[in-house]
């Protein structure tokens, strides 16, 4: 997938009817075992929840799989492995540094599916598109990479910037950007590089795609993949990832057995086996039951009105109540978000300073009543909202998340209930995917619930550099890329590039803890829970071999696995 500072891939715009995401999907869902009964297709579902439009790498809103870490229909040269923190071989089969210059080596016999080699002109190409089109998020490799060139058809030499030799940001291309076909990509213009719907994708993957309408994204098994000696052949001959309007009728679906593998959220999985003695299993069997590796954030615009003000801000983090955001919202699969935005459990906690975010904010109206108080000088209306010294009332401010995301609605909805309380006047906004996107990346927005770099190689830089790093970032009113809310800092560029560029882990939690002091000074983004890169249940109805935290052959999850669950799972004997 291309890498983008918080991945718009695991949710896309709801049109579909919940009638048609469920009757409709139960009928297609039949039929599908081979000669002997046993199953040929595998069914997902959760990382697609509309009607497909695009396919386009390069776009905001590519469909499933496209739209996602998964390499069914393009690949990267690298997957990123969640449980060990390393760089995987994919269509490189490595890198080799020698001083500031990486060099790629791809494996030998890639091609395209059309039949067309894959060689290292194919990835200058990819990596040179940012260079015709703006718009394209991973152009912003032209900061830390000053040459990209292929010495032969089999090598791409990386040569970083001197003043900022970034290998955890290449490393983070390299895993997340997808290779296109240069011979197919250039004949695309540059304006539409972006806007350019690829119905008929082109991919180096082992599935090219079938059909998809309203209700599905069907991929057919590409007999001829180049990898199959190299990473194994997938044993579905065809995946098809079912579309729902929103939770509720994928999970009904899910619970008879019509979806295999399931991204949806999902509360009280446990039920499912405990209660109803249903085959379906998570991760691992005891809560949170699924591997945390991202923190949605709650993004303050902070170029205008009453937000613009770090101390509102601050008051605003003092009155969100973490722990119910955890226990309601996230049906108890979250500890309650603390005051840093490193996560405190897996690679990154290395880096997480314990002490330091308990002395940040937490849940605590009086201090939020104190700060607006004492710091500020507002004083409360008589409808218990506070008015700032200048007759300024705080709110009402609108919180935008997508409609049909239930778990996040649900944690706005307690974000707006306990901040009215505590004086600060704030109200859901949930439309479409699209709407809010949009109006976030332009600075159209109070304050938006989002998802911010997940862990990756250059986690939590990344996480924190797509907060607060106002390098390269447009006004409001052009569309962002990162830092949607246009935090400025002095300090920020020269910690981060300290962070990048630390000698050991010591150094690097120095600068990543100063930083992290900037953002509970001023709060530009608030966390408000921990979550899985994606929800992770299966049903072992029709297919068994999933992995597990007993049998961890890979991250629980559909994205950044390459194709290792699909070559690994066994139809089930009917």
């Amino acid at each position: 997938m291309t890498y983008r500072p918080g991945r718009p891939s695991r949710r896309f715009l709801l049109q579909a009817s919940a009638a048609v995401g469920a009757g409709g999907l139960l009928a297609a869902c039949t039929g599908t075992g081979g000669a002997s009964g046993t199953a040929t297709v595998l069914y997902t579902a959760g990382l697609q929840d509309g009607e497909p439009a695009n396919f386009n790498p390069l776009g905001w809103t590519a469909a499933w799989p496209v739209g996602n870490y998964a390499v069914h229909l393009y690949e990267t040269l690298f997957n990123f492995n969640l449980l060990t923190g390393e760089s995987e071989p994919l269509l490189a089969s490595g890198i080799a540094w020698e001083g500031t210059t990486g060099t790629v080596t791809l494996q030998e016999g890639t091609t395209w599916q059309d039949g067309t080699a894959l060689t290292s002109a194919d990835v200058v190409a990819t990596f040179s598109l940012g260079d015709r089109n703006e718009g394209i998020a991973y152009g912003d490799i032209r900061t830390y990479v000053d040459a990209i060139e292929a010495p032969d058809d089999r090598t791409i030499a990386f040569t970083l910037n001197a003043e900022r030799p970034q290998r955890l940001r290449l490393m983070d291309l390299l895993c997340f950007t997808y290779i296109l076909p240069k011979h197919l990509w250039d004949a695309v213009a540059d304006a539409e590089l972006t806007e350019f719907a690829n119905t008929e994708p082109v991919g180096s993957g082992p599935y090219t795609l079938e059909s998809y309408t309203h209700q599905d994204v069907t991929l057919a098994r590409h007999e001829d993949y180049w990898g199959a000696a190299v990473h194994g052949k997938p044993v579905p001959e065809k995946v098809v990832h079912a579309i729902y309007e929103g939770n509720d009728a994928a999970n009904l679906s899910f619970q008879n057995g019509d979806i295999d593998l399931s991204a949806f959220f999902l509360p009280r999985v446990n039920e499912l086996w405990e209660d109803k003695d249903l085959p379906v299993k998570t991760w691992e069997p005891d809560a949170p039951y699924h591997l945390p590796g991202s923190i949605p954030m709650l993004i303050i615009n902070t170029t205008t009105g009453p937000l613009a003000d770090a101390r509102v801000r601050r008051a605003l983090a003092h009155a969100i109540d973490y722990a119910k955001i955890a226990e309601s919202a996230m049906a108890g699969m979250s500890d309650p978000a603390q005051a840093s935005v490193i996560l405190p459990e897996g690679a990154e906690s290395v880096h997480f300073n314990a002490e330091a975010a308990a002395a940040g904010w937490s849940y605590d109206p009086a201090e939020a009543a104190r700060i607006l108080e004492e710091e500020v000088g507002a004083a409360k209306g008589e409808d218990g909202i506070y008015v700032l010294p200048d007759g300024t009332r705080l709110g009402p401010f609108k919180a935008a998340t997508p409609q049909g995301w239930t778990d996040w609605n649900a944690a706005l909805d307690i974000v707006a209930t306990t901040a009215t309380a505590a004086g600060i006047d704030v109200a859901t906004e949930f439309s479409d995917f699209s709407e809010v996107n949009d109006n976030l990346g332009n600075g159209a927005f109070d304050m938006v619930l989002w998802y911010v770099s997940d862990v990756a190689p250059s986690s939590p830089w990344s996480r924190i550099r797509d907060l607060i790093d106002d390098r390269d970032v447009p006004p409001v009113g052009e569309m962002a890329f990162w830092n949607f809310g246009r935090f400025h800092h002095d300090d920020v560029p020269a910690l981060l590039d300290e962070a990048a560029t630390a000698a050991d882990a010591a150094g690097a939690t120095a600068a990543y803890t100063a930083l992290d002091d900037i953002i509970r000074a001023e709060a530009p983004a608030i966390p408000l829970m921990y979550r899985p890169l994606e929800f992770y249940q299966f049903s072992e109805k029709n297919w068994t071999g999933f992995p597990t935290k007993e049998d961890p052959y890979c991250a629980p999850m559909q994205g950044m696995t390459g194709i290792q669950i699909l070559t690994k799972i066994t139809p089930v004997e009917q």
